[in-house]
């Protein structure tokens, strides 16, 4: 791996196996700036294997849903593969081909599935507030809440609030509770998922299932379909290969919806 100076940044040319050409990649790590993390946060994080070891991580994978989805986790570059579609994220576009006219839609769920996924590692980043509430009860049991907002501007949908449930004697979370605002949704109304299956990948704990439960006036509900399941996760400390999130030739971008 060889270094070069580009665009005021440092960037490595990256030697990938099987590839037949060097990808640049950036050597800016997303800092890992725990300063405004309150203790009860910080107790989350260090139970799926702590804040610092997510940040040392440089790419994320798996398959879901008839879909295969890679990020570069330092900048957040994204490329989802399906059967008839690839959505990706260069740093500056969101991009769709083949070109679509329905390409604005993907703005919005191009990385929803990865920051559900993520969690509770991807409320850790700065511009991020946290809130102690009261311990919540969900199906019967009680657990430890934290509230999750953002500032003004931070993101596509910085009026997003999530409530992380955790289980008060391993810090582990169990369920998370979110609002979501984008395209108009309602600030107080809130979904739920119950995450299952975590699994240790390379000192962090990642899930291996989502469920979808109704919630309304405080009570859990019924499953909402069926469980969201994750396979071949794989993660590394290395860079993937820089091509895999440049917009093809013919690709439509997808743009932010009006009122966002």
């Amino acid at each position: 791996m060889k270094k070069l100076i580009a665009l005021s940044l440092l960037m490595f040319l990256m030697a990938c196996e099987g590839k037949k050409d060097n990808q640049e990649v950036s050597e800016v790590v997303r800092p890992s700036n725990t300063a405004h993390h309150i203790p009860e946060i910080t107790a989350v994080f260090d139970a799926h294997g702590g804040f610092d070891t997510w940040t040392s991580l440089k790419s994320l994978s798996y398959n879901s849903g008839g879909s295969k989805t890679l990020v570069e986790l330092q900048n957040r570059y994204t490329r989802i593969e399906s059967e008839n579609q690839t959505v990706g994220f260069d740093g500056e576009q969101v991009w769709v081909y083949p070109a679509s006219e329905n390409a604005d839609r993907q703005r919005m769920r191009y990385n929803l599935m990865f920051y559900f996924y993520a969690f509770p590692f991807v409320v850790g980043d700065p511009g991020v507030n946290y809130e102690v509430m009261e311990p919540m009860e969900l199906a019967g049991k009680t657990y430890n809440a934290v509230k999750v907002s953002y500032d003004n501007g931070v993101g596509d949908s910085p009026n997003d609030s999530y409530i992380i449930c955790s289980d008060p004697d391993t810090n582990k979370m169990h369920w998370l509770l979110y609002t979501a605002t984008f395209g108009g949704g309602a600030k107080d109304r809130y979904s739920l998922i119950k995450y299952e299956g975590w699994q240790n990948f390379e000192g962090v704990m990642l899930p291996t299932s989502l469920q979808w439960y109704s919630y309304a006036d405080g009570e859990v509900g019924e499953p909402r379909g069926n469980a969201t399941t994750f396979e071949n996760i794989q993660v590394s400390k290395e860079y993937p290969a820089m091509s895999n999130f440049q917009m093809p030739e013919g690709a439509s971008v997808a743009n932010m919806p009006e009122g966002n």
